[in-house]
């Protein structure tokens, strides 16, 4: 074996955690696509087709222009700026959590990183959670007859 993965009971939380934040991330992506297709002039479906291959940080700049271009957004700087730190901490995630701890030999040391990394991923799964759900509200409030 390559490396080991520490406690069952560590790693199964950490992979529980994980696919939940992944989850959440590929839903307010969607749902940034979602809002800014229903918030343009174009055809939804239209719109919808031209975002989906593009990623989170051009969805929420484009997005964050057309909600001020009428000086009546629905999302506030603040918000913006949380969405955008919240693309860069999914990078992490999607990107490189694992290899953060997967190849460390010693059992003492890849528990203690599984767990500095849990406890961090606990935080941001919660405030990912929280946004998917605003993101959803959002959408369904405004544009859903």
């Amino acid at each position: 074996m390559i490396y080991n993965l520490g406690s069952n009971s560590a790693i199964n939380r950490f992979k529980m955690l994980h696919s939940e934040i992944i989850q959440y991330y590929q839903c307010i992506e969607f749902d940034l696509r979602r809002i800014y297709s229903a918030m343009s002039s174009e055809d939804f479906f239209d719109s919808m087709d031209e975002l989906s291959d593009k990623n989170w940080g051009v969805i929420l700049n484009r997005l964050e222009d057309l909600d001020y271009s009428d000086d009546d957004p629905f999302f506030s700087e603040e918000e913006y700026e949380q969405l955008d730190k919240m693309r860069t901490r999914r990078n992490y995630w999607c990107h490189q959590c694992y290899l953060d701890f997967i190849y460390i030999q010693d059992n003492w040391k890849l528990e203690s990183k599984l767990q500095s990394i849990t406890k961090r991923l606990e935080k941001e799964h919660n405030q990912a959670y929280r946004l998917h759900r605003k993101m959803q509200e959002i959408y369904l409030d405004y544009f859903t007859e």
